[in-house]
């Protein structure tokens, strides 16, 4: 040990920092991994810092040790080193003979030396003591709107990104957080590793990628071993093991691994668990979940976000997605367990599939599916739909076409005219900027080509996951008209309680608070019942139900955003049988001469013109989007003028202010992490501010309506021009505009 001596070390110095290292190695122990490796560098101040790594590669696990410990060194700010230490753990020694040499190797390309080495053969471990010449490092540079270069803030991303890899079983998320660490990227550790994604009423969307605040397999193994908790609270053992989960999946990159990851966690736990065996459209899981009486059901699926994007959709036991108080119960249960649990009995980690055989439920599910879909919807005799014009068809690159085909096909329809770029499923959507039908001519212009190129005359578009649909139709001066999802919601509307047999009293009709009150106006006009809900399909299902308990037989529900849900088939919205009850409107309209536009200008003649204005401006910044709400609150001395229009009252479902109640307090749920403000104007305009809860987008949603359409369309307008101007000032915050 003259050497120790040479570089003024003790033995003891030597032992002490192999025991910080072989402690930093416990520290990191995760069961999938072949190696776990800890390092712990003695300072010239005379501390010792320690880091670790787990990986299925020594070489791997030890160069990220190594870069842990040394980047925990430049934030307490020490420069000079006198000793390293590396301990490697082997699961199986036999299989790693000469971790040492490795060790040689790493320190050598690090600049450290010399190296001596001893290992114990009964414990499979490799020490390495090595004192070194300074350490050379590169200068820290740190973007100073992201955090200021405290030491206690870079200790506390370096702690998060060694955590991370701690635990991350995906080799892919795992480089990308060794990315990071080799050049000293703080920002994207700071800000993917250091704030976990929320947990809410929509479950999870985000973008996926390495840390805590995106999808990936670990967040998604903590979300479900969270959930797994929280239904064996609720319901125990065996009544889990009885009724248990479906899972289902859409075609988005990593969607089926994340499915099956999240099966394997529930068959860990001991709760049945239903997975299909390929793809399903969103509407599949919560009506499975009643029809296999199931505890929850969760769909893996971003529906149409952009491709980057995944998502954790989660139903309860009535087929309804959760509201409060599930969605805080399960987030306290994920939190409270986060460390990953071996998978190994059921999860294959390299090919990210469950090891045990799947039981083959789609088929049976689509055909149970189709026969109460036919039986509940259809109203024409199959003769007249088998007369009907042909309808193109698109699913935006998703998972649709084989749904909406075969109920189509099953009414008595020819099959759809598909647009074949877009027909099989493809997680990259390569033809459209943004998957979503609702976006427009940019969504659609392939739809227009088809249907030109095949004389068609209606387009039905599903989103990416089938659970929205939108409608287009050919005008006699050989133009396209989109309908939006409210004049879509209108024809539904209309069409379900003029069909009706049953007493109006007992119908009821459900949309959410920022769709058009035109349906309140039919319901009234038929003597049918309306409520309306916060915005989100949770709020609808939920408030159905309610409905249904109370006696009303409810014929249709819908929100603005293109998501409707046709009676009682599927607890949500549902594109299918959406696009089913339309085909079928229209071979009825076709039949008498007329199209969806005259039947439109119909409705507004016998029930008035309420016209709406919708639009959204992007904003990728949570505190800009609270800047602007807090700006219009202004302390909460509220606007009472938005350019020349005159505002009645105010409600803020984000502080649960109403300035119509008598004691000021909203009817409407309110949630503090949403943004929501409406405006209720004197001349009897409405506009409706928000944040969305999926997406990066300030959304606002005006409208006004009058016996006159030339007068209602003027004032729209106009206050749609006060609003951007007044209210949301899109260039003084630099908001972002949606591209074609």
């Amino acid at each position: 040990m003259e050497i120790l001596k040479e570089y003024g070390l003790t033995h003891e110095d030597a032992v002490k920092l192999n025991e910080y290292a072989i402690k930093a190695a416990d520290n990191c122990y995760a069961p999938y991994s072949n190696f776990h490796v800890g390092a712990a560098i003695l300072t010239d101040s005379g501390k010792i810092i320690t880091g670790g790594n787990v990986e299925n590669s020594s070489y791997g696990a030890t160069v990220c040790a190594e870069r842990s410990a040394v980047f925990r060194l430049k934030a307490e700010g020490e420069k000079e080193i006198r000793a390293i230490s590396i301990f490697i753990r082997a699961k199986d020694y036999s299989l790693y003979p000469t971790p040492c040499g490795m060790c040689r190797q790493v320190l050598s390309e690090f600049g450290f030396f010399p190296i001596i080495c001893c290992k114990s053969p009964t414990t499979y471990i490799v020490k390495t003591v090595s004192s070194m010449l300074p350490y050379v490092f590169r200068s820290l540079t740190l973007p100073s709107h992201i955090f200021a270069p405290d030491p206690k803030k870079i200790i506390e991303v370096i702690d998060s990104a060694e955590y991370w890899l701690q635990l991350d079983p995906d080799q892919k998320t795992r480089q990308e957080v060794e990315t990071w660490i080799a050049h000293d990227d703080y920002a994207s550790m700071r800000k993917y590793l250091c704030k976990r994604i929320d947990f809410g009423t929509a479950g999870l969307r985000g973008e996926m990628g390495a840390g805590f605040s995106r999808m990936n397999y670990m967040v998604v193994q903590q979300t479900s071993q969270g959930l797994a908790k929280y239904l064996l609270d609720v319901f125990g053992q065996e009544e889990c093991k009885k009724r248990g989960i479906v899972v289902g999946y859409d075609g988005r990159h990593n969607s089926k691994g994340f499915a099956h990851i999240s099966a394997a966690v529930f068959k860990q736990h001991g709760i049945r668990c239903i997975l299909f065996e390929d793809y399903v459209a969103t509407p599949m899981v919560p009506y499975s979940t009643i029809k296999y009486n199931c505890l929850a059901g969760v769909m893996v699926t971003a529906s149409h976000n952009p491709k980057q994007d995944n998502g954790y959709k989660l139903y309860w036991g009535n087929g309804a997605q959760i509201i409060e108080p599930h969605d805080r119960n399960i987030r306290d249960s994920i939190n409270k367990n986060l460390p990953l649990l071996d998978l190994g009995e059921f999860y294959d980690y390299i090919g990210c599939v469950l090891k045990s055989p799947l039981e083959p439920i789609r088929e049976k599910t689509m055909a149970l599916y189709f026969e109460e879909a036919v039986k509940k919807i259809q109203k024409n005799p199959s003769e007249l739909n088998a007369k009907c014009k042909n309808i193109v068809y698109t699913a935006m690159h998703g998972v649709g076409y084989i749904f909406t085909k075969a109920l189509l096909t099953k009414l008595g329809f020819k099959e759809p005219i598909p647009v074949k770029e877009q027909i099989i499923p493809d997680p990259e959507f390569p033809t459209v900027v943004y998957p979503n039908p609702e976006e427009g001519e940019g969504a659609l212009n392939l739809s227009f080509k088809t249907a030109n190129e095949s004389g068609c005359d209606l387009v039905l578009a599903n989103d990416p996951d089938a659970d929205r649909l939108a409608m287009a139709e050919k005008q006699k001066d050989g133009k396209w008209r989109i309908f939006t999802g409210d004049q879509t919601g209108t024809i539904f509307a209309y069409y379900f309680i003029t069909t009706y047999k049953g007493d109006p009293k007992k119908a009821a009709m459900v949309a959410s608070t920022v769709s058009s009150k035109m349906i309140k106006g039919i319901a009234k006009k038929f003597g049918a019942k309306f409520d309306e809900t916060l915005t989100g399909f949770k709020w609808i299902a939920n408030k159905v139900l309610d409905l249904e308990k109370a006696g009303y037989n409810v014929l249709f529900s819908y929100e603005e955003a293109i998501g409707f849900c046709v009676g009682d088939i599927v607890r949500d919205k549902d594109g299918i049988t959406a696009a089913s009850c339309l085909a079928e409107l229209y071979a009825q309209l076709t039949a008498k001469g007329m199209t969806f536009s005259e039947y439109l200008e119909a409705i507004y003649k016998d029930v008035g013109y309420y016209l709406t204005k919708n639009h959204y401006f992007l904003c990728y910044d949570p505190e800009k989007m609270k800047a602007i709400f807090d700006a219009i609150r202004n302390n909460g001395k509220y606007p009472t003028m938005c350019g020349d229009f005159e505002i009645e009252h105010i409600r803020d479902l984000t502080t649960g202010y109403d300035s119509a109640q008598t004691d000021k307090k909203a009817i409407l749920p309110t949630s503090k992490s949403t943004q929501m403000l409406t405006f209720f104007f004197k001349n009897g305009a409405i506009c409706t501010i928000r944040g969305s809860g999926t997406e990066p987008k300030l959304k606002f949603y005006i409208e006004h309506n009058d016996a006159d359409k030339q007068k209602a369309t003027e004032v729209l307008t106009r206050l749609h021009r006060a609003i951007v101007d007044n209210f949301l000032k899109p260039k003084y915050y630099d908001l972002g505009f949606p591209k074609a």
